[in-house]
Order: C-alpha cells, then structure tokens, then sequence
C-alpha cells in the first residue's frame, strides 16, 4: 500500500471517528435486531460500544447486519467501516456487506428517503445519521471506491452510479 493511499484511509478513518464521537449507546433494550434471525448479532453486540467490537464477531454475523435497527446499526456503524477500510481482505463478505447497507436497492428507496417516507428499510436507515455522519459515510464510500477500484461486488451494489451519488446528495 503506497503513502498516498495509507493517507487517505488514516483521513477517512478520522471523519469516521470524529463525526461518531458523540452517538449515544442505544441502551441494552435498545440495541435490537428485525426478524429472529437477528437476535444472535443483537445479542453479539449488546453491551457493548463499538470500539470493543472484535473482528470475529463481525465475520461470525457478517450475514445478519443487514437486519440491525436504524439506531443499532447507526451506533456500530463505525466500526463496520473501520473494519471495512482496515481489514477489507481479511473479512470474507462483511465489506462487501457493509456496502450493500450503504446501497439504495430501488429507486424507490432513493424517493422515499428524499421525500421524507421512511416507509422501507434502507430509508429508515438512512435517515438515522445526522449530517455529519453521512458525511464520514460519503468519505468512507469514496475511500473505498479509491482503495477497491476493481473489486467485483458482490450483490448488486454499484458505487459509482447509485451508492455514492444517494450519500453525495443525502
């Protein structure tokens, strides 16, 4: 990894730490899950901040993230990216999940989301993050977009056309 990249994670890194400083803990009660299947990343996660989050646990529910809260996952956001942009190799899938969290699926989420109808997840989602937050968002996106310039993903996420433009504009 050359000079110029290693700056430009450590930059993104720090938008990441800095614009989630403040992000109150949910609660114990709080920090919940959709669906039953679920529950294992929530209770995985319960009681703890995210730093002390370890990457084990992050490979071991790479799959259940998608299913986290919109104040779950806004808490644990930043070390879902921190991972993301330090152990993008090491981490099977969970990247390329974080990702597709990050992703409109449907133009249809796009709408809701700017039209202020939270009605679907990813909206709901979306809506979460305050502005400065999104903002550490677009930086990490762009970072990895810049890191990961071939990386074939996995589902249908596209950065350049539909994950970077909605947090550009968010």
């Amino acid at each position: 990894m050359n000079a110029e990249t290693v700056a430009v994670r450590e930059a993104a890194a720090q938008a990441i730490q800095t614009a989630f400083a403040e992000v109150p803990y949910p609660g114990d009660d709080q920090v919940t899950a959709y669906a039953r299947y679920g529950r294992s990343i929530a209770d995985a996660l319960r009681g703890k901040h995210w730093s002390e989050v370890t990457l084990d646990v992050l490979v071991q529910h790479r799959w259940e993230i998608f299913l986290l809260s919109p104040d779950t996952f806004r808490f644990y956001a930043p070390v879902f990216m921190l991972a993301a942009l330090y152990h993008f190799e090491e981490l099977d899938t969970f990247p390329h999940n974080v990702l597709f969290s990050l992703t409109p699926q449907r133009e249809e989420h796009v709408h809701n989301y700017f039209a202020g109808e939270f009605n679907d997840y990813f909206s709901r989602r979306a809506a979460a993050f305050s502005p400065e937050e999104k903002d550490a968002i677009r930086t990490f996106l762009e970072t990895i977009a810049a890191t990961h310039p071939n990386e074939e993903w996995l589902y249908d996420i596209d950065l350049e056309r539909m994950t970077l433009p909605f947090w550009r504009a968010a």
